[in-house]
């Protein structure tokens, strides 16, 4: 009985927060998108390389890299006064005296701040939210290789051909590269919900309480 009502659960919330999406969504496609660089100091987007421009200040790199379609990132040498250029990118490597860049799309919305909290959410599933994005980031989840492009390709061919597993495992490597993202989390969630249960294991209680936990990421992001 109680995992049914979680499960019911996850399916409501879920509901809910895609409803919302759609009306987010609708707003933002409404709104003049552009692009623009979010940068880290002392970090590099490891591999990927696309090109690489010698003698030119970061703000040269940041104007070639948004005239670019190729461009998603790109790290500087500030020393060397070099640019790279990447096609794609993954996690954040430390690297002292550079400064890496990503492009980014913004919708020129504005912040109206933090969520309101959902009175009938339980403690327990919000600590079991922060677990699980704990799970994602910290180092005992294998890192993926591939970069957010070839990631995000791998998961959207996944649900356009219903298997939504390999969906669900895309949107979780995603995440644990980009956990500030609220619409990953979402579809994360939705993918999530839709896998159909193992024989004989326990995803039939893990299951809706990650897609409850992803949910309820997305919301707090939202």
């Amino acid at each position: 009985m109680a995992m049914r009502a979680a499960r019911g659960l996850s399916i409501l919330i879920l509901l809910f927060f895609a409803w919302a999406n759609v009306l987010a969504w609708s707003s933002a496609a409404q709104a003049a998108e552009a692009r623009r660089i979010a940068t880290t100091d002392n970090s590099d987007y490891f591999g990927f390389d696309l090109r690489s421009d010698q003698n030119v200040t970061i703000d040269q790199c940041k104007t070639t890299c948004l005239g670019d379609p190729a461009c998603r990132a790109f790290t500087y040498n500030k020393k060397a006064k070099w640019c790279f250029l990447k096609s794609d990118y993954n996690q954040l490597k430390t690297f002292n005296g550079a400064v890496a860049g990503k492009v980014v799309n913004i919708d020129g919305d504005p912040d109206i701040g933090a969520p309101p909290e959902l009175a009938f959410f339980p403690n327990w599933m919000a600590d079991q939210a922060q677990q699980y994005r704990n799970k994602l980031l910290g180092p005992a989840y294998d890192k993926p290789t591939e970069g957010m492009a070839a990631l995000l390709n791998a998961a959207e061919q996944a649900v356009l051909t219903g298997d939504h597993r390999s969906a669900m495992l895309k949107y979780e490597a995603a995440v644990s590269v980009l956990p500030d993202d609220g619409q990953l989390w979402l579809n994360l969630a939705r993918e999530t919900l839709a896998v159909q249960p193992a024989a004989s294991t326990s995803e039939a209680s893990t299951l809706p309480a990650n897609g409850t936990s992803a949910a309820f990421n997305a919301y707090k992001l939202s």
